[in-house]
Formats: C-alpha cells, structure tokens, sequence
C-alpha cells in the first residue's frame, strides 16, 4: 500500500481550526446570546461545540474508509449529481460567513478605531488582505494561525484575569438563565460557528492521516470553546446581564474596563490590533474553502483565477446591508443555515456510506 505524508500536520490543522472558529467572539455573537438565554449565556459555546463535534467525528468516520477530499467521498457516496450540490451548498455558506465577517469586523473598525474613515475604504482594505493570503496557499495561512495562537490565547487570558476586581458572583443568579432547554437550543441553533472546521475535510489529502485530522479539531476546536465560554461568563461577572445586553461588542468593552496605572492606559488599542488580524484570517480561510470547493467540481487546475472573481462576490454580499442593525439580524438569519450545514452534510454522508455497505453484504 503506497502512503504519501501530506505537507500540513496536527500543528497547521490546530492552527486552521482554532482561528476559524474563534473570531465570532470578538463580534456581536455573545451580546445576542446574553440577550437570549440571559445568566446561562457562558454555557451556549460548549454545548454548540459538544453537538458540533459528533459530527466531526462521525464525517472522520466516513473519511477513513475512502481516499480522497470531501468531494471525492461525496461523489463515491452520493454519485457526481450529489457531490456537485453538495460541494455548491458548502462553497455557499464559506462565502456567506466570509461575507458577514468581512461586513461585521469592517464595521467594529469604523467604530472602535476609525470612526472617520470612509466605510468602503476599510472594507477594501480587508478583502485585499484577505486575497493576499490566500495567494500566499493555506499552508502559509496555517502556520501564520499556529503562530499567532500564543498572542490571541494569551491576549484574552490576560483581560480575564486583569478584570478579576470587577467580578461579582451574583451577576450569574440565576444560573439557570431562561432554562437549561433555551439553552441547549441556543446550541444547536450556534452550532453553525464551527463549520470552519469542515475545511480539514475539505483539504483532507493535504493532511498525514485522519487522526491528524481528527486531533487538530478536538484541540483547535476545543480550545476556541473553552476560550469563547470563558469570555461570555467573565463579561457577565464584569458587567451582569442588563448591561451586558446592552454592549455592542462585549470583549472590546471588557478590555476597556481593563485598568493597570495611571501611566498604563487605554489598553484596548492593542487588541483592537488583534482581533483585526483574527479577523482576516478568519476571512482567508474562509475564501480559501469556498475556492476549494468550487474548483474541485470543475477539475481547475489553479484556485488563482477564481480568487478575485469570489472575492468580489463576497464584497457585493457584503454591502448589501444597509446599516448595523440589519448586519447583525442578517448574522442571526445565516446562524441557522450553517447549523444546517454543519449537521446534515456528515449525516447526509454518513446515511449513505451505511446503505452502501449494507448492500455489499452477502
């Protein structure tokens, strides 16, 4: 049996998963959940990750027994008519969720750090660096995110622990929230967030094994969990669900409330910095999946033709939305499309390498 060793491994593939899943926590996503689910608002990150990640393994499953991408199990699975729509429905979603985090982190810049800047300007200024990366290949994507991971870990631990004198404990009474089944709802209805996990499939021959796939989003995943949960309980500590509701962008205004000295002051300009640059990767690596799955169906030779012609479509969709508001309902609208996605597509697969196995049976 011949085996050939991709050129990414569990580092690059930690990398990949952690900086796509994370960046929705600098956004609007965990003032909505507060709002929805009120005190137990902290526990939405772990369970949308414990339902996410059965389906991880469950497409890991299917994997292992064909060689092959997403799109090469598909068209073995579900002939070449399925794996077309398929790959179609998932190059959709990538390019929505570059489109709405392109939008949503353009503006969080006009308002935290340019606020006389020209809307379009930034907008422009994102999706140029975006392309950039992606003609850098995803494997500079991916050690660019193994390398930043320390900075973005270590930038929120540092917030969470210099905010300990604002804490109060009964900011989280009641515990129960809205009810433990609002909830698990909520979940399932955020699951969505962890569809660029699904990129690892995706680029599945580029990768050593299957466990390497399987152990890059257990910890990639897991970690961007653990520090989205962390985030959410410590802003209601800080803040408490009636106000909290009313922050736009929570771990911005956690950083503010940070206070070293009279010297020392304004910290969050420094992760102002840093969330921007989570962001465009989360842009790229997005971009780079939707091109992926675009292009295999049509046996390209070369993703390069198509990354303007995507990225133009994703800036269109983009300024669609005329003002905030109508960005975060648009947000709200998409969670449960990718939720779709991110639990029929391993099903859908999983349904059918179980009848086809069964008919091989004597």
């Amino acid at each position: 049996m011949s085996y050939q060793p991709g050129r990414m491994g569990i580092a690059e593939g930690i990398g990949l998963t952690f900086m796509v899943m994370l960046p929705r926590v600098f956004l609007t996503s965990p003032a909505d959940t507060i709002a929805a689910i009120r005190n137990i608002a902290w526990l939405a990150p772990l369970l949308n990750w414990l339902i996410a990640l059965p389906m991880f393994y469950l497409l890991a499953w299917v994997m292992a027994r064909h060689r092959g991408d997403l799109y090469a199990v598909s068209e073995r699975l579900l002939g070449r008519a399925g794996a077309w729509l398929l790959a179609i429905f998932y190059a959709t979603l990538f390019i929505l969720d570059a489109a709405a985090l392109l939008r949503q982190f353009a503006e969080n810049t006009l308002l935290t750090a340019l606020p006389a800047t020209e809307f379009r300007i930034v907008i422009f200024w994102y999706i140029l660096f975006a392309v950039v990366l992606v003609y850098f290949g995803i494997e500079g994507i991916a050690r660019a995110c193994y390398l930043l991971m320390p900075f973005v870990v270590g930038g929120v631990a540092a917030v969470i622990l210099l905010l300990t004198p604002f804490y109060d404990a009964y900011h989280l009474v009641p515990w129960q929230g809205t009810g433990l089944l609002s909830a698990f709802q909520r979940g399932l209805a955020l699951v969505g967030i962890n569809i660029g996990g699904l990129l690892l499939f995706v680029l599945a021959p580029q990768f050593q094994s299957p466990a390497t796939l399987r152990t890059a989003l257990v910890y990639g995943g897991g970690l961007s969990a653990v520090l989205r949960t962390l985030v959410i309980l410590c802003f209601i500590l800080a803040f408490g669900v009636a106000q909290g509701m009313e922050k736009t962008l929570p771990f911005f205004e956690m950083s503010r409330l940070v206070y070293l000295s009279r010297y020392i002051q304004r910290i969050e300009a420094l992760f102002i910095v840093l969330w921007v640059i989570t962001g465009l990767l989360a842009i790229a690596i997005n971009l780079y999946a939707a091109l992926q799955l675009i292009a295999r169906p049509l046996n390209l030779p070369s993703l390069r033709p198509l990354v303007p012609v995507i990225a133009i479509v994703i800036v269109n969709i983009a300024v669609i939305p005329p003002d905030l508001n109508t960005v975060v309902e648009a947000g709200n609208n998409l969670d449960p499309l990718l939720s779709a996605g991110m639990i029929g597509g391993p099903l859908l697969l999983a349904v059918a390498e179980f009848v086809k196995r069964r008919r091989k049976r004597p």
